[in-house]
């Protein structure tokens, strides 16, 4: 709930631009692998400009090919916030400060950890789902074996029994 506030002051302040905020919650989402997210601004991106490619390049993590030198710290840190389960360090957090100045690494710090959340979400729900639908397959094979139980033995009942 921290982050929503964040997250509308930064994009009022505009001193990151779309394109670049949808490349660092690329960065963010390739590390936590959440499908929905990368679809989703993947489409974004597009919209806002960046090419195929560097969406892409992004994607497989490799930031340092994705990037300018000036995006490339942003995109760096988005990814050691993810890789480490949004601990980067207090060091990470002062280059970033050092590199971009106090508001604008609070407006990058603020779209990863929205993005962030966001691929927690998709990722549980995604695990949710799979549990449901391991349970009904299970149920579902329990059902049919015991069908199949009860079938044989009121068949062999009506060989015993015949009427």
């Amino acid at each position: 709930m921290q982050t929503l506030p964040r997250l509308v002051r930064a994009k009022r302040a505009d001193r990151v631009s779309d394109a670049f905020a949808e490349k660092i919650m690329l960065a963010v989402t390739a590390v936590n692998e959440c499908q929905y997210c990368t679809r989703y601004h993947t489409d974004l991106a597009q919209e806002t400009g960046v090419d195929r490619e560097t969406i892409t390049t992004i994607l497989e993590n490799d930031v340092e090919s994705a990037v300018d030198d000036d995006e490339l710290p942003a995109l760096q840190f988005a990814q050691r916030y993810a890789e480490t389960n949004e601990d980067p360090g207090r060091e990470a957090v002062a280059a970033l400060r050092r590199t971009y100045g106090d508001a604008m690494a609070a407006d990058v710090q603020a779209f990863v950890r929205a993005i962030y959340f966001g691929n927690l979400l998709g990722n549980t729900y995604d695990g949710v789902r799979f549990a449901a639908a391991r349970r009904v397959e299970a149920a579902r094979t329990a059902t049919q074996q015991l069908a199949s139980r009860i079938s044989y033995r009121l068949g062999r009942l009506r060989e015993r029994c015949p009427i």
